[in-house]
């Protein structure tokens, strides 16, 4: 089969378009030939070492992916041959406490596609079955391709924030897949959402997005005061480092910081004193659950929200893909078309 592989950690020069032996599904595994994988910031910074990755190589990036069952080592008839499945993008052992609680993401013994074990920059993948979601047959590929990892990690951060209708919100990183979820479905719980961008030309865009107000990344404080003098009533982090630290600045009294990344490279800080007297909650969130992907593809089906896809490219044109999405010139999901 066609792969894009990672020879070694350091450069996006260490990927290559090659051919591989197709991989033979596992007990209790299905074989799946990959129609979409969407890029993530997880896959650069594998690539850089900044994540804990690979222990052997070559190895194939991509965790955001679908595909359609062509192979079966399952006693499982909940599948068959032909089925077109999501598939969740966290490796789970499903018997840890964490599991047993439905906290697949945070597993003790997980892992990631892409990361882990080898993902979705392939023409073929293997899978367990318990990482298989159903895709209705009338729902594009395209779109659920785009919210595999990334509409989850947003529907996930709302619920465990528990956002409120009408409160005010700050998005930080707001242009990406996360983001530009995270806007949508903001505005479906009707809140007044504050996107923060640096990026001129994605401002407009925001704004078909139903965003309320734009504010420029790097003089936050000042413009989102000049908005919301109080503050705001939570935060949806997707930056990390000095960003998160002012995003922590801008909450009001009681408001809630919820985060999924640490992409800046520079740790995020906080006034103790300040937060306590303030009352601040400071939520990390990873990821999401098997059942939030679920709901995000019933919420897919009822079009309460629309992934915002900027380009897609065919899977020997991976490592272009990714010095798109590494220049910061997409807005949305970048999508590899892995097969034909």
């Amino acid at each position: 089969m066609k792969a894009v592989v990672l020879d070694k950690i350091g450069s996006l020069n260490n990927l290559r378009y090659t051919d591989i032996p197709i991989p033979e599904p596992d007990n209790n595994e299905m074989l799946i030939k990959v129609e979409y994988c969407g890029l993530n910031h997880l896959d650069l910074l594998i690539i850089e070492g900044k994540r804990l990755g690979p222990k052997t190589f070559p190895h194939i990036l991509g965790s955001e992916f679908i595909g359609i069952i062509v192979k079966i080592n399952s006693k499982d008839r909940n599948f068959k041959i032909g089925d077109r499945v999501a598939v969740y993008p966290w490796t789970f052992c499903g018997k840890c406490e964490q599991c047993r609680r439905g906290n697949e993401n945070i597993c003790d013994n997980g892992g990631t596609f892409g990361r882990t074990r080898w993902g979705g920059f392939a023409e073929f993948v293997s899978v367990p079955v318990k990482n298989l979601v159903k895709i209705p047959s009338y729902l594009s590929s395209k779109l659920v391709s785009a919210s595999v990892l990334s509409t989850i990690t947003a529907y996930h951060m709302i619920k465990r924030a528990n956002i409120k209708n009408h409160a005010t919100v700050l998005v930080t990183g707001a242009t990406g897949g996360v983001g530009t979820s995270a806007a949508q479905l903001l505005k479906e719980r009707k809140c007044k959402v504050i996107c923060a961008t640096n990026h001129n030309s994605k401002v407009k865009k925001l704004k078909e997005l139903g965003t309320d107000e734009v504010v420029k990344t790097n003089n936050l404080i000042n413009e989102v005061k000049n908005i919301s003098s109080n503050g705001v009533d939570y935060v949806i982090d997707i930056m990390g480092g000095n960003v998160w630290s002012k995003g922590i600045e801008l909450l009001a009294k009681n408001g809630t910081m919820v985060f999924c990344s640490t992409t800046l490279d520079d740790p995020g800080s906080v006034n103790l004193a300040s937060a306590f007297s303030r009352q601040t909650n400071i939520l990390g969130s990873y990821g999401g659950t098997v059942n939030d992907l679920r709901e995000v593809i019933k919420l897919l089906q009822k079009d309460t929200i629309k992934p915002v896809i900027d380009s897609i490219y065919p899977l020997e044109k991976t490592k272009e893909a990714l010095y798109k999405f590494d220049q910061q010139k997409a807005f949305g999901k970048i999508l590899i078309k892995c097969s034909i």
